[in-house]
């Protein structure tokens, strides 16, 4: 992507190569595959990119343009979003992910009522620790006081640590070793939730998820 630049303003962007007419001479759409970046920039035309605003928060402004030596970048004002209109939403996500969560084992309740087979109790204290926590999730959001807080519980940071893989000469996984590796996980408190189902399948390398 491009921009004319005339007189150090932005005239007009340009996402595909066209005709362009510079004093009087025009010049074909060719110039930009075979002119060299140096030899455009001499008619106006620069190299371009945007900062994108990250619509999950803000609205897009105005756009302003830096004209750099060899480049020209653009940035539009960030508006921010209404804090209360987010916290209903982010309220939602948190009652739809529990609902989610719980829905897997809905028909093990059905079958109790049913006069069937009895709900294990480790999944019973499994979706009990849901709802505590989605309530929890409730009133943590309603608490949030401003945009730096809400980024802040979309985003929050956990230490992972997992075992490392082991592999023979030939490239076969052969098991995991003593030896262990952390990375750094940001994770959405709206949808992530810490209680562990006791019917998902075990991840082997999985040690431990710690909130920093």
């Amino acid at each position: 992507m491009w921009v004319q630049v005339t007189d150090n303003e932005v005239v007009r962007t340009l996402a595909h190569p066209v005709e362009i007419v510079k004093n009087g001479v025009k010049y074909p759409k060719s110039i930009f595959t075979k002119w060299s970046a140096s030899d455009l920039k001499g008619i106006g035309i620069y190299p371009y990119s945007s900062n994108k605003v990250d619509n999950r928060y803000h609205y897009a402004g105005e756009l302003s343009y830096t004209i750099g030596t060899d480049s020209v970048t653009g940035t539009y004002a960030s508006i921010d979003r209404d804090v209360d209109s987010m916290k209903k939403s982010m309220i939602s996500k948190v009652r739809n992910a529990a609902s989610n969560l719980l829905s897997k084992h809905d028909w093990m309740s059905i079958r109790e009522a049913e006069g069937g087979t009895a709900m294990p109790a480790d999944v019973k204290t499994y979706r009990a620790a849901i709802r505590t926590e989605s309530n929890a999730k409730e009133a943590e959001v309603n608490a949030l006081a401003d945009m730096d807080a809400i980024k802040a519980y979309e985003a929050t940071s956990y230490t992972e640590v997992r075992k490392v893989a082991e592999y023979d000469a030939d490239g076969n996984f052969t098991g995991w070793s003593a030896d262990t590796e952390s990375n750094t996980r940001h994770m959405d408190m709206t949808t992530y939730y810490e209680a562990v189902d006791p019917t998902a399948d075990v991840d082997e390398s999985f040690v431990s998820l710690t909130k920093d």
